[in-house]
């Protein structure tokens, strides 16, 4: 994979799934040297940065971890947002939570693997005339609609919620230190 002009180091190709981990995925977060963060699966992050264990994730499918997308009532009632929720009932009948702007505003940029969009939409669906696979986009807002992205080759991209429930095919990572 090339570096996108954004970059200030060409970009690292992601390990496979299934090499990384909390473990090692927490030394790349926290790592001090440099303004680059390395890349971290949604799964790995969303372990290390929002605590997460591996059991809130759901491994039936070809590409574990897997994990839910839901909503968020605020305790107004009133409002509520988009959230990664846990595959599994964690504390009784809730699942755990966590808002997707929120952990998403800890990362700079977003990268989706092409079988994210085929396990949710399809065989045939992960090609560049749906999305920009395979490049860095920048993160600029979160609704319901999706993730607004940009990317200077492809400019303003919406990319939906459902392929983040592929937690292992979406990539993050930070250009600054926290």
């Amino acid at each position: 994979m090339a570096g996108t002009e954004t970059d200030t180091k060409p970009a690292s190709t992601p390990p496979p799934v299934g090499t990384s981990g909390p473990a090692a995925n927490a030394a790349l977060l926290r790592n001090g040297e440099g303004a680059y963060r390395g890349p971290v699966t949604l799964a790995d992050s969303l372990m290390v940065e929002a605590g997460w264990p591996a059991a809130n994730f759901e491994t039936t499918g070809p590409n574990p971890p897997y994990l839910h997308i839901g909503r968020k009532l605020w305790v107004t009632l009133t409002e509520c947002e988009p959230c990664f929720s846990s595959a599994r009932r964690d504390r009784g009948l809730f699942r755990s939570k966590v808002s997707i702007a929120a952990h998403l505003e800890r990362y700079d940029e977003l990268m989706v693997d092409p079988i994210a969009f085929e396990e949710c939409f399809g065989p045939g669906e992960g090609t560049e005339a749906t999305f920009p696979f395979g490049s860095w986009l920048t993160i600029r807002d979160v609704g319901f609609g999706g993730i607004a992205l940009w990317g200077r080759r492809s400019g303003e991209v919406m990319l939906p919620l459902e392929p983040l429930a592929v937690a292992s095919a979406v990539w993050l990572r930070r250009m600054a230190a926290p």
